[in-house]
C-alpha cells in the first residue's frame, strides 16, 4: 500500500528537511513546497493526505494559502494544519477565519504532531502502509523489517524472540482483525507442534511487554473467546515526546 503523503509548505528548506526526516521515519512520504501557488499546485496534483501550512516562515501566508485550498474543489476536502510562531494571536484568528483544521504552536513536540496525522490517517483508512522496497510493516508507529527482522517502536528499537516476531508480524499483517488464537499459532510456531491456548497469551504478553516501552499504549486488544487483534484505533494518544521541532 502507498505511503501517506504530507505536503510541507515553507520557505525554510532546513525546517522542511527536519520535518521530512521526522515524518518519513515515522511511515509517511513528504513533498515540499516553498509559495501559496506550489502548495495549491501540489495540493491538488499530488492530493496529499494533509498538508502542513508553516506560518512562521519568511513571506509565506499560510491563511491565503488555506482560504485558496478550501476553494479549490480539487483540494477543499484535504486536512490543513498551521505551525504558527508563539504569541501569534493574530495569525491563529486569521487562520480560523481561512478554515484550517488544526494549528500547532512552534516549537512543537513531533509526537503531538505524529499522533494528529496518524489519528486523520485511521479515518481515511490509510493507516497502515506497507513499503515493498525496504521490505517493511509500519503501523501505529511500529515498524517491522521482514528482512533483517528489526522491530521500532516510535523509531526505538524492541527487541523480539522468534515467536514474538512472528506473533507481531501476523497482527500486522491482518492490522484491526481479531486474529484466533488458532491462527497465530499456525503463523508463529512451527508445524507438528503441539500448542496451547495459555502458551499464546503468555508470548502475547511478553509481546505487549516489549512494545510498551517508555509508557507506550498497549495497541494490542484482548477480544474475549476470540483472539487478540492489533488495533491503533483504541490509542488516545501517544507518550509525550521531550523533543520539540523548535528549528
Amino acid at each position: 500500500m502507498v505511503r501517506p503523503l504530507i505536503l510541507i509548505g515553507s520557505t525554510d528548506s532546513d525546517y522542511f528537511l527536519l520535518l521530512e526526516h521526522i515524518l518519513e521515519a515515522a511511515g509517511f512520504d513528504t513533498v515540499f513546497g516553498k509559495s501559496v501557488e506550489e502548495i495549491v499546485h501540489l495540493g491538488a496534483e499530488c492530493n496529499p493526505h494533509t498538508i502542513l501550512l508553516d506560518s512562521w516562515s519568511g513571506s509565506l501566508s499560510a491563511s491565503t494559502a488555506c482560504v485558496e485550498l478550501k476553494n479549490d474543489p480539487r483540494t477543499a476536502g484535504i486536512s490543513t494544519i498551521a505551525l504558527i510562531g508563539p504569541g501569534a494571536e493574530n495569525q491563529y484568528v486569521d487562520l480560523l477565519k481561512a478554515g484550517i483544521d488544526e494549528s500547532f504552536v512552534r516549537p512543537v513536540a513531533p509526537s503531538k504532531l505524529l499522533e494528529f496525522l496518524r489519528t486523520r490517517t485511521r479515518q481515511n483508512g490509510r493507516f497502515f502502509t506497507k513499503m515493498n522496497a525496504d521490505g517493511a510493516l509500519f503501523y501505529a508507529g511500529i515498524e517491522l523489517n521482514l528482512e533483517t527482522h528489526r522491530v521500532k517502536r516510535n523509531g526505538v528499537d524492541i527487541h523480539l524472540g522468534s515467536i514474538e516476531f512472528k506473533l507481531l508480524r501476523h497482527l500486522m499483517r491482518n492490522h484491526e482483525r481479531v486474529c484466533g488464537r488458532g491462527d497465530l499459532i499456525a503463523n508463529a510456531w512451527p508445524p507438528n507442534i503441539h500448542v496451547e491456548p495459555r502458551t499464546v497469551n503468555v508470548h502475547i504478553g511478553r509481546l505487549r511487554k516489549a512494545l510498551s516501552l517508555e509508557g507506550a499504549p498497549d495497541l494490542i486488544r484482548t477480544v474475549r473467546s476470540a483472539g487478540y487483534a492489533l488495533d491503533g484505533d483504541s490509542v488516545i494518544r501517544t507518550p509525550a515526546d521531550s523533543n520539540e521541532i523548535s528549528t
